[in-house]
């Protein structure tokens, strides 16, 4: 069966998990009550708050950005704490965050826009970011960010199970979540290094996306052009590699609703609440 056909058979369903896994945490918030609307369903309070929370950024847009930036992104208040979880949390966010916007523009752009520009001739422009000069930037970025994950990751193994504060608690879920989070971001690179360093891979069209240049690996693929020097020499089936790291990275997706992972959203929207309650900045 063609690759794309494998990936969204995978892919579907697991957004499918998701996005109910999420459902389900917001609907045991929205539990609770809202005054003026006590009688309310949940999708009615969901309207309610997304209104409220709408129209409040509108009035003041310029505060909630400061406090995305320095609060949400950044976390000025972790940073007053310790320097070594603000670096480990700031990597870490910011590398995810940025990676999903990057890998975002890269599938619409590679992927649905370059289909659609064989029927519609206005997305001819897409064209620019799967082979043309766009490319090799976007893919610098991806590397460039998934590396920040993979740097946050090891600082936070090192933290909880070699320096071990006294006051850090560490459970089984916490184990889990790293080595998982560790698993998937390296095992991607090794994707990478091990298609540079065989370049009949991408000759054979084994994974779906078009890569960039050769020339280009050194610089753009850092890091697995960097794993590439050590893998010229071993032999691995790569279908098998590929599926090793996406069918993980699906699971990992149906996983976070249910785990301590979820508050990296819960956390953003908890941040923005108890700031917009204070008085404004001068």
């Amino acid at each position: 069966m063609e690759k794309h056909l494998i990936f969204y058979a995978m892919f579907i369903p697991s957004m499918i998990l998701f996005f109910w896994g999420m459902w389900f945490r917001i609907s045991l918030y929205l539990r609770g009550t809202i005054e003026g609307a006590e009688n309310s369903t949940q999708w009615q309070k969901l309207a309610i708050l997304t209104s409220r929370c709408w129209q409040g950024f509108w009035k003041k847009p310029d505060r909630y950005i400061k406090i995305l930036i320095t609060d949400v992104i950044f976390h000025k208040k972790l940073f007053g704490q310790s320097f070594y979880r603000w670096l480990t949390h700031t990597l870490l966010v910011v590398g995810f965050v940025a990676t999903f916007i990057v890998d975002m523009i890269k599938g619409l752009t590679t992927g649905y826009l370059v289909e659609l520009s064989h029927f519609i001739p206005f997305f001819s422009f897409a064209h620019a970011f799967e082979t043309g000069s766009i490319r090799p930037f976007l893919d610098f970025f991806l590397e460039f960010f998934s590396f920040l994950i993979l740097v946050g990751c090891v600082l936070a193994i090192i933290r909880r199970f070699f320096i071990r504060p006294d006051q850090l608690r560490t459970e089984e879920e916490d184990i889990v979540t790293l080595l998982f989070i560790f698993y998937l971001s390296l095992s991607g690179f090794f994707i990478e290094g091990y298609r540079i360093a065989h370049p009949e891979v991408v000759t054979n069209r084994v994974y779906m996306a078009n890569f960039s240049p050769p020339s280009a690996n050194n610089w753009v693929s850092f890091f697995g052009y960097f794993l590439s020097l050590f893998l010229k020499d071993i032999t691995i089936n790569p279908h098998f590699l590929w599926y090793a790291h996406v069918i993980p990275c699906l699971v990992w997706f149906v996983y976070i609703p249910h785990s301590k992972l979820l508050h990296i959203f819960t956390s953003s929207v908890t941040v923005f609440v108890d700031r917009s309650r204070d008085k404004p900045y001068h």
